[in-house]
């Protein structure tokens, strides 16, 4: 049912906007693709169609990109997101013609169809779990006529599902204080992934408080992906041109999407000693007198042998 509603939706839009000049609406057949269950090493082919509102032959240019959490969390497959991978699968994706001409259709509000074929080389590293990813479709205009002035797309969004135990789970190390630099303290967040699939979407938070249990600062981020096992190393700058000296209580935060880790640390804050900025001292010059007392003596001594 929600298959077809989307399926319906994107016609309607299509129809909207078949008839405004200069402008194009491309979109795909179905909306999400299932591959079902495909083993680390194998391959499958997988097909989708392009449709089109356009009546003139349309080149369209397609680009694996990876899908993110948020569309997984608001799908039909919502109900698996604990066991989403976030392994980037956009190399997986081999296109077997690219770009593909969307071919004109004879009647019907829909000018242009064309089916699209690629092949899905799933490694023998890949991890447990749901995987998606999403095809992007860029299309462009007949040469005589030039580009669209508005393009709008649907891409395809692909799901498949690796066998194995797909857990997300993550623990903070540890969050401890680095260098001085220019009245910053580096802050360094540890987070280790122990679970078995890669995690992408998360935030990471730090808050200070004072002796008082009063928050004084608080930092948020983001990061790059940690695989599994793997320690995530994140740095924050905390200025301390205005902070005593002295232990502060910090509350570390992991939310990592499917689930939240916390931890209770301190950080020591220690007053850097400024080190005077070293000078250049001239030596006056001092004429070497002595040198001159012995040419002095040596020209006596010379006049006396000659003399003689």
């Amino acid at each position: 049912m929600y298959k077809h509603l989307i399926i319906i939706t994107s016609l309607f839009l299509l129809i909207l906007i078949s008839g405004i000049n200069a402008q194009l609406t491309i979109g795909v057949s179905p909306p999400v693709l299932y591959l079902g269950d495909i083993e680390p090493g194998s391959s499958k082919i997988a097909r989708f169609k392009l449709l089109s509102t356009s009546s003139e032959v349309i080149l369209t240019y397609l680009t694996p990109r990876y899908g993110n959490l948020d569309w997984f969390s608001t799908s039909d497959y919502k109900d698996y997101i604990s066991n989403f991978s976030e392994q980037d699968v956009t190399s997986w994706v081999e296109l077997t013609k690219n770009p593909v001409e969307v071919e004109e259709t004879t009647g019907g509000t829909i000018k242009g169809a064309s089916e699209v074929t690629f092949i899905l080389r799933v490694p023998e590293d890949a991890e447990p779990g749901y995987h998606m990813g999403m095809i992007n479709l860029d299309p462009v205009g007949p040469t005589e006529r030039g580009m669209f002035n508005i393009k709008a797309t649907v891409p395809l969004v692909f799901i498949f599902k690796t066998p194995g135990c797909a857990v997300r789970n993550a623990r903070i190390i540890d969050a401890v204080p680095g260098d001085y630099s220019e009245g910053y303290l580096k802050l360094t967040m540890f987070i280790q992934n122990t679970g078995t699939v890669t995690l992408q979407s998360f935030i990471n938070n730090i808050d200070i408080f004072d002796k008082d249990g009063e928050k004084i600062t608080s930092f948020s981020g983001g990061g790059n992906s940690i695989a599994p096992s793997e320690i995530g190393t994140f740095n924050f700058l905390w200025a301390v041109n205005d902070v005593d000296k002295g232990s502060y209580d910090a509350s570390v935060k992991f939310d990592y999407s499917t689930g939240l880790t916390h931890k209770n640390t301190t950080i020591e804050v220690t007053k850097v000693p400024i080190i005077p900025t070293p000078k250049v001292v001239e030596e006056v010059y001092v004429f070497p007198f002595w040198i001159l007392i012995a040419l002095i003596v040596i020209f006596i001594i010379a006049y006396f042998i000659y003399r003689t």
